[in-house]
């Protein structure tokens, strides 16, 4: 055993038998509290105790769990990360802390996992390492069909979708769909990887389109009778930017209702796991699947774990996670890739689509969202379709907005405003027309529309 194994070991059999000794004696609930038995978890981030009392448990629960385990801290002889938690898991107590400095694993990559370990199955990946040592492989599976990624900034969800779709992504039956509701820095990483299957959408016009083709995918695969073949995934990070886009909200809805079947999965991601982030509640249900990595509050944490335990607020960053699916919860270290773990599983594939192709909400039996009533002004539209020309998204045509005096529109009004220049562009170039300028030499004049003669 290594020495840090035998420090950690050492610790936790110190830590535990003061709080053995404390419940027996009857120190913690007033009375004695025999514990009958007990195990010590060594996990790659944190410690755990779990203590079986019998009818007691809930009265030793609530004695550590009190005044934010105030307690519990004085029989912890070390200075632990984080703050310790203590919740009922079946008929054991469970305490959790997790290991400082030193002792905590903070890194586990691909290749520290045996190749005998790996899921053989192309609907599996390896998502980490749990606190027994054992490898926790969640699946596309029936009872878990789709998976929510809830975690802040720095807490490692998008390196954790990231892992996902590079390891599934080795398998040929296996087509991707990257969605980013806030600018796609770390999904359009992977556009190039195999099964990709069009650019990564991070505009509103272009969510709605790359979401509305796998809704009319799933419902063509529901008129020709589909017995599988080609699984399609979507990955949508940050989706609750786009929470008040109606139409985008009940494609995911759509999808995560009726996709099972149509072999059409969906793997979501958010920093903000609030019930009103997911526009429906049979959304925020049929994820069923979850990697809960830390969240800001308990509120947080019961919408990305699904419950009020145990508590993703306690985690503690950089890959530290429960994850939970019908095979259960194990809190887990989460395999971490880079750029350069990317880089060498992109082979160049082109996609199948260079711009997602427009849809049509009634032919896929979406209903249209109820009117906004908003009407755009002709300099609005003017700029918009400018931006259009330039392969712009919306920031960039908020900002020609902001440049021209004509006011800062909120999103949902900006993405509607860019949609509408674009289909407006189209229509121009298809009838000859071409926003351009009259030469390179006045680079600095306001585009104009000409004839598309030259």
């Amino acid at each position: 055993m290594s020495s840090n194994g035998d420090m950690r070991n050492a610790y936790l059999e110190r830590w535990a038998s003061y709080i053995i000794r404390a419940a027996n004696q009857g120190a913690l609930t007033g009375k004695p509290c025999p514990i009958m038995k007990y195990q010590r978890i060594c996990g790659p981030r944190a410690a755990a105790i779990h203590l079986d009392a019998g009818i007691n448990a809930g009265k030793l629960k609530r004695a550590l769990g009190r005044d934010d385990c105030a307690v519990l801290r004085q029989f912890v002889p070390w200075q632990f990360e984080g703050s310790p938690q203590v919740f009922m898991m079946g008929r054991w107590l469970r305490i959790e802390a997790g290991w400082p400095g030193g002792l905590a694993q903070r890194v586990i990559r691909l290749d520290d996992v045996g190749v005998n370990s790996r899921p053989d199955l192309s609907n599996q990946w390896v998502a980490g390492i749990d606190e027994w040592g054992g490898t926790v492989i969640p699946g596309l599976w029936n009872h878990s069909p789709h998976f929510l990624f809830a975690g802040t900034t720095g807490a490692g969800k998008s390196v954790a979708l990231q892992s996902a779709v590079l390891q599934l992504c080795k398998y040929p039956e296996n087509r991707f769909i990257l969605c980013d509701g806030k600018g796609g820095k770390k999904l359009r990483l992977l556009e190039r990887l195999p099964g990709v299957l069009g650019p990564c959408a991070i505009e509103g016009p272009d969510i709605r389109n790359a979401l509305g083709w796998a809704a009319a995918e799933m419902h063509r695969r529901a008129q020709a009778n589909y017995d599988g073949g080609e699984r399609i995934t979507v990955v949508f990070d940050e989706f609750q930017a786009l929470a008040q886009d109606k139409t985008i909200m009940d494609l995911m809805r759509k999808i995560t209702s009726e996709g099972l079947e149509r072999q059409i999965h969906f793997l979501a991601a958010t920093q903000h796991p609030t019930v009103d982030a997911f526009g429906h509640s049979s959304t925020r249900r049929n994820l069923d699947g979850k990697v809960a990595l830390r969240v800001g509050d308990a509120d947080a944490s019961r919408v990305a774990v699904g419950g009020p335990n145990p508590r993703a607020d306690f985690l503690h960053g950089g890959g530290d996670a429960y994850v939970i699916s019908a095979e259960g919860c194990h809190r887990t270290q989460l395999i971490y890739v880079d750029e350069k773990d990317i880089e060498e599983a992109t082979n160049g594939a082109s996609w199948r689509y260079t711009r997602w192709p427009d849809y049509e909400p009634l032919d896929i039996g979406q209903d249209l969202p109820e009117s906004t009533g908003w009407s755009y002004r002709g300099d609005e539209l003017a700029v918009s379709i400018v931006s259009a020309a330039h392969e712009e998204g919306r920031p960039a045509m908020v900002k020609r907005l902001q440049d021209a005096d004509l006011g800062k529109p909120g999103a949902e009004r900006a993405i509607r405003l860019l949609q509408l220049g674009r289909d407006t562009h189209d229509w121009l170039r298809h009838n000859s027309y071409a926003v351009c300028r009259a030469s390179e030499a006045e680079q600095k004049k306001p585009a104009i529309v000409v004839p598309d003669v030259w």
